[in-house]
């Protein structure tokens, strides 16, 4: 069954116009998306760079919308229509039929991937939520609980094409379903893996926002080379791009590499990170009496940026000092060793095992807090799966034999320690100098 036109519109900053369809906009118009409205994309970023202030209702949309493009550009390509139909055994007669629905599916994965996040998106998030679980997690269970409407949703308007609301779980979990994976490994990909579409958004999406170039890459370049790849051990069709694309991919990779040196693991913007996400720690012990946010999905929903900012003004005291003033006042703590983009590991963990203990037995009175650029997020490293791209006879390299503009780039292995001494220059010159020498 062919596809309708969309016909309903947002004017989106980064793409222009996104064209939706009735039940994507019956999903947008939820309670639970709506919720993504109170997320804001970086946390407080906006302290640093103050045009950060979007949300993840923006991004949601973007990164369907670029699901959208680039899955139905693989799809529609003749030269790949028989490398599609052979490896997923689809007959002539269904190929058109099974094209829409992993279209739709595809779209749906990417509007719907990041709806569970948590308050201020990544703050914290290695350490607020219970038992391994993660913001996809979530996702997940929203995505396949009956009484938040977007399950059925799905499967109320889009059975006509096969598509149901585990299949979409298939795509955004890490885990799969019981219904198993889902078959087309190039879609999952596209949702999540080193050139998923969700950077590919948040990338371009985050510099506008921040008022800096470093996201910028060639997006269309990539779009229009965009293969599969069909030398995978699992026999599974993966990405790939054309020769033609190597430059595009170049400057993909180091805009993930500057956006995340120079704005995700900016010092004074991880330095709000850790308070706020101790502040959240006290927050969630008071009130639920657990450090964690809510297993129950109906009380971790009732969680966003303006509840914590709502306790936040509340709470704030500027006779104690305490964490809600200090967030609130901007006075974050300062960096007392830093070890550099490029650390050897073994003094990383050398500095993470030594320097905390060794601080609080020498200066007992001064709280600290220490970060690792490894344990974020949105860390920068390079691909282990060797980033396949086809050369002019067909014949597939890997990226990094290449490529020498990214020869020499590396994981960044960056370790800070902070220490609250904002109006104390004599302690913090006396902090650094101990950390130095400790570490020398």
């Amino acid at each position: 069954m062919a596809l309708p036109e969309p016909n309903n519109t947002f004017r989106d900053p980064v793409h222009g116009y996104i064209g939706l369809f009735d039940w994507e906009r019956d999903i947008v118009d939820t309670p639970v998306f709506q919720r993504l409205r109170g997320i804001r994309q970086l946390g407080l970023t906006s302290y640093v760079y103050h045009g950060a202030e979007h949300s993840r209702f923006g991004h949601s949309l973007g990164v369907m919308h670029l699901a959208g493009r680039f899955v139905e550009r693989l799809l529609r390509r003749r030269d790949l229509r028989d490398l599609l139909k052979e490896q997923q055994r689809w007959s002539d007669e269904e190929f058109e039929e099974k094209v829409s629905q992993v279209i739709l599916e595809t779209r749906l994965a990417g509007l719907l991937h990041d709806i569970g996040h948590a308050p201020f998106s990544h703050t914290g998030e290695s350490s607020l939520f219970a038992e391994n679980k993660r913001h996809e997690h979530y996702s997940e269970e929203i995505l396949l609980s009956p009484e938040l409407g977007v399950g059925e949703i799905i499967d109320r308007d889009l059975c006509r094409w096969g598509v149901t609301k585990e299949r979409v779980a298939q795509i955004i979990s890490d885990r799969g379903t019981e219904e198993g994976m889902y078959e087309v490994g190039f879609v999952r990909e596209l949702i999540s893996s080193v050139w998923d579409v969700d950077k590919m958004d948040y990338l371009l999406r985050d510099s506008l926002y921040c008022g800096v170039r470093y996201g910028v890459y060639d997006l269309d370049r990539i779009l229009d080379t965009i293969t599969l790849y069909d030398r995978h051990p699992d026999g599974v069709l993966r990405l790939g791009i054309e020769y033609g694309g190597i430059h595009a991919i170049e400057g993909f990779i180091l805009a993930r590499y500057f956006m995340f040196t120079q704005v995700y693991f900016h010092a004074v913007r991880r330095a709000y990170d850790l308070v706020l996400t101790d502040f959240i720690f006290e927050l969630l012990e008071e009130i639920s009496g657990t450090r964690h946010y809510p297993k129950q999905l109906s009380d971790y929903l009732k969680w966003n940026d303006w509840r914590v900012l709502a306790e936040l003004h509340g709470r704030m005291d500027e006779d104690t000092e305490n964490l809600a003033w200090r967030l609130v006042a901007r006075r974050h703590p300062k960096p007392v060793y830093d070890t550099g983009d490029h650390t050897d590991p073994i003094i990383v963990s050398g500095a993470l095992s030594k320097l905390p203990g060794e601080l609080s037995d020498r200066y007992p009175k001064v709280k600290t807090w220490t970060d690792t650029a490894t344990d974020h997020p949105e860390r920068f490293r390079m691909s282990d799966e060797g980033w396949p791209i086809k050369g002019p006879t067909g014949r597939w390299e890997s990226l990094a034999t290449l490529s020498s503009a990214l020869a020499g780039l590396k994981e960044v292995r960056r370790f800070r320690v902070y220490a609250d001494v904002r109006d104390d220059d004599s302690l913090k010159a006396e902090m650094e100098d101990y950390c130095h020498k400790a570490m020398a």
